[in-house]
């Protein structure tokens, strides 16, 4: 009788890695046990399988866990495509969006400007390609937005509005800190005013506008912890 089981379990094995159309080695570069164990399994030789290599079974012929346990002790496998068509629409989870924030380190937001310039740089050369302008133009703003908030944390976390004039800062992003802002976008509007204040740049701002910026500045300092580098990293 457990040469029999053992015959059934084999078959079950078998099929299973023949259906999904995978070599043994490829049920073992899926998780599953090498090759030898496989061989056993199917074939019904040797020591029953471990519990282990039972584990690798389910793993890589994808059946539900406990599977390759029960088909050895007479049951039968429940494939993981059959276990989620069994389950009713509502019991499925949610498709779960975000996060809406993510790090972004300096050395990205550098890699990034490389093929920006690149693009650029084609979209002058070729102005009579079609699309390439406006596409260039609007990469621009997404870069723009980039670079922006990386600036922003940079001129928050040395000393915002009272801190010394950094000489970098100035020659790599004096473009986005010279010019008053003219954006549609009235978010882009506000952060492009809040980094001129950051600057020193606020003659152009009223007090109301000036000390709302101030509170916000405040904020963004007491909520710096001690090992954020954010001079390195930003939320994108």
């Amino acid at each position: 009788m457990a040469t029999e089981i053992r015959a059934r379990f084999g078959q079950y094995v078998y099929k299973r890695r023949r259906m999904l159309n995978l070599t043994q080695d490829e049920v073992t570069a899926a998780g599953g046990p090498s090759d030898a164990a496989q061989t056993r399994a199917e074939n019904g030789t040797g020591p029953d399988p471990s519990i282990e290599t039972l584990r690798k079974l389910d793993v890589a012929l994808r059946w539900v866990p406990g599977s390759a346990a029960r088909t050895l002790e007479g049951g039968t496998p429940t494939p993981l495509e059959g276990e989620d068509s069994a389950k009713p629409a509502a019991a499925r989870p949610q498709l779960a969006l975000g996060p809406t924030h993510i790090p972004l380190d300096l050395e990205t937001i550098v890699e990034i400007l490389g093929p920006h310039s690149k693009i650029n740089r084609l979209a002058e050369a070729n102005p009579g390609v079609a699309g390439l302008s406006e596409a260039a133009e609007d990469l621009n703003r997404v870069i723009s937005k980039i670079t922006g908030s990386y600036v922003t944390r940079l001129l928050e976390v040395n000393g915002g509005p009272t801190g010394p004039r950094q000489p970098l800062v100035e020659f790599a992003f004096g473009e986005l800190l010279d010019t008053p802002p003219d954006f549609a976008d009235p978010v882009e509007y506000e952060e492009a005013r809040y980094r001129r204040f950051l600057s020193g740049r606020h003659h152009d701002l009223d007090d109301q506008t000036c000390a709302r910026f101030h509170q916000r500045w405040l904020t963004a300092v007491a909520n710096t912890t001690p090992d954020t580098d954010a001079s390195t990293e930003i939320s994108a």
